[in-house]
């Protein structure tokens, strides 16, 4: 990858950040530069998720090319509200003084997100959206494209909102619906998540402004109302940190799943894979753990309740599930549908197993596609990237074409990371020696972390998840204040949205850990958190993972914690803290990870 010249505020001069540029430093456009699928609204910024597609889009149309699968390629239709939307919408509700206050820690930020989303949306723009409306009947994704969001060095994955609309009834329905929905994404803006991400990248919240990007939703309406693309996904051009040494980092990851993007994006079961060697699983080739680590339930727009839902694959009753799925028989293992029929009425149990789609090419040439559609855009962008997709298996337009198509929603640079560097794990005695793991996600060390904070799967209770949350939430609040990182230790996944799986955790209340461990237990099963906005902000932030399996044989030595001061406990947290500090060691290479007391006797440890 070339040597570039680097700007003042540290972006590299390249073709995506040449871009739109202009002499001031801030990306505009005006609607004949856009390319013909994308219109814009207003004359401000267009953010950074919006000109990445519209970058890709350009170069596209200018002649260049991504895949020889090029037929197969295609992007929604889209419109751009601008930044100065935005700042028209606060200026004329006089919001500013209470995003102050807000910002200040004076109000609520709760607060605030109710006064943005209760407040009028501008008539000037109300009636501009009018026009797109006229024209776009088909169901809507909303999305934020921030000024900031984006940035090769702080992604915001994850950290605003997107929103899925029906697009049903009448205009004023329509519309009304739509600017609540832009309200949402604004008011997202100021949420607990993103003043807590903001801080801990040190970026300033007054710079910060949020353009809209509103997507024609790629899928199909199928049975009982559902509207939904049969396969979503996201990929990364690199994988930071390879589960094999048979991968390297620039093969690259794959995450995909049945329904919308959100289950891939978010901590939830989905097909993990690299486009170098499909077959090769990160869970391994354990049938039980294949299945265990295997979707079952979609994200789908229920079309009559006007919102996002879930299903169990099983209740879809979608004969094209053929194509991805695969059963469970009641001896515990896999078997491929023997016809349609068996996905249409069945009580069996169903897994998406994506087999057929990613190691064939007799559905589509799926993964060489992905492997050459990911090496070119890194090429073009100068960067490595991550994406979003959709794959629409039975549109008018799928159909014409005679196999199913993809769909490209979002692109994104990644910004490049340091080299993996060799990171040695000293002799430790046992009587130091707090936990020990394999099969580690992340390649670092820390000296001198003096906090842990501990939820026991023993004693985890799904039904009171929220609280402990909120109780995670307070006391990362107060060693954030402190300036005091911490190790975080809990059961099942970390910000998984179903308590039964994990702590339901929002970022703004764990986003002071420093490394985050993850316990399997019969109940709670970890599942690597690669292709996430987990995973995403956990490599932005340098945060050190640890999945502890005690079946694999990992070590955790309870009574050695005891030992030490509990400066909180209730009867599902404590908080230990340490004077003498941790050590953590995070070998990626050999997957292997080490928390230990400090060896007093060595030099002062720095952080």
């Amino acid at each position: 990858m070339q040597q570039l010249e680097h700007l003042k505020d540290g972006a590299r001069v390249g073709r995506f950040f040449q871009f739109g540029r202009a002499p001031d430093g801030r990306y505009r456009f005006t609607d004949r530069e856009l390319p013909a699928q994308i219109h814009l609204i207003g004359s401000g910024e267009i953010g950074g998720k919006a000109r990445g597609l519209a970058f890709v889009m350009d170069h596209l149309e200018k002649g260049g090319e991504l895949t020889q699968y090029q037929p197969f390629l295609r992007f929604p239709d889209s419109i751009v509200i601008s930044t100065d939307v935005f700042d028209a919408f606060m200026e004329e509700n006089n919001l500013e003084a209470a995003i102050l206050a807000g910002c200040a820690g004076e109000l609520p930020l709760e607060e605030i997100g109710n006064r943005i989303i209760a407040s009028p949306f501008p008539i000037q723009w109300s009636e501009a959206l009018i026009p797109f409306l006229e024209r776009e009947t088909r169901p809507l994704a909303v999305r934020s494209s921030s000024v900031m969001e984006d940035n090769t060095n702080h992604s915001f994955a994850g950290i605003y909102l997107s929103d899925f609309l029906p697009n049903r009834g009448t205009m004023e329905q329509r519309l009304d619906k739509l600017t609540h929905a832009i309200k949402r994404v604004y008011a997202s803006t100021f949420s607990p998540n993103a003043r807590a991400y903001r801080k801990r990248h040190g970026l300033d919240w007054r710079k910060e402004k949020m353009a809209i990007l509103v997507q024609n939703m790629i899928g199909s309406q199928y049975s009982h109302g559902l509207f939904y693309p049969l396969v979503g996904g996201v990929a990364f051009s690199i994988n930071y940190y390879p589960w094999t040494s048979r991968l390297k980092p620039e093969d690259g990851i794959v995450r995909l799943v049945v329904g919308t993007g959100t289950r891939a994006v978010g901590r939830e079961y989905a097909r993990v894979f690299s486009p170098k060697m499909p077959g090769l699983r990160p869970e391994g080739s354990d049938v039980r753990t294949i299945i265990r680590s295997s979707q079952e339930t979609v994200d789908v727009l229920d079309m009559k309740a006007g919102r996002l839902s879930q299903r169990k694959l099983n209740m879809l009753s979608n004969p094209l599930l053929t194509t991805i799925c695969s059963i469970v028989s009641e001896d515990g293992t896999l078997r491929d549908p023997l016809s349609t029929a068996a996905m249409v009425s069945s009580d069996q149990r169903f897994v998406a197993s994506f087999t057929r789609l990613i190691e064939g090419q007799t559905i589509m040439p799926f993964t060489p596609l992905v492997k050459e559609t990911l090496s070119s855009l890194e090429e073009l962008l100068e960067y490595p990237i991550d994406i979003e997709f959709a794959v629409d298996f039975s549109s008018q337009e799928a159909s014409l074409h005679g196999a199913p198509l993809f769909f490209l929603l979002q692109v994104r640079p990644l910004g490049l990371r340091p080299q993996h560097r060799e990171i040695p794990i000293p002799e430790i005695s046992p009587d130091r020696m707090i936990m020990e793991c394999s099969n580690v996600l992340g390649n670092g060390r820390l000296k001198n972390v003096r906090h842990l904070v501990f939820v026991d799967p023993e004693t985890y209770r799904w039904d009171h998840a929220f609280d402990i949350a909120r109780t995670i939430g307070r006391i990362n609040q107060q060693l954030d204040e402190d300036d005091e990182p911490y190790v975080l230790i809990g059961p099942g996944r970390w910000a998984s949205s179903n308590p039964q799986l994990g702590v339901p955790a929002q970022y703004n209340e764990i986003s002071g850990a420093a490394v985050i461990i993850e316990m399997s237990t019969a109940t709670f099963s970890p599942e690597l958190s690669y292709g996430t906005h987990f995973y995403a902000d956990m490599v932005a932030s340098g945060v050190l993972y640890l999945p502890f399996h005690e079946e694999h044989g990992d070590q955790f030595n309870r009574d050695l914690l005891r030992t030490t001061t509990i400066a909180f406990q209730d009867e599902f947290i404590t908080h230990y803290t340490i004077p003498e500090g941790m050590d953590v060691f995070v070998d990626g290479q050999n997957q292997r990870g080490i928390i230990a007391l400090a060896d007093t006797s060595d030099n002062p440890p720095s952080i």
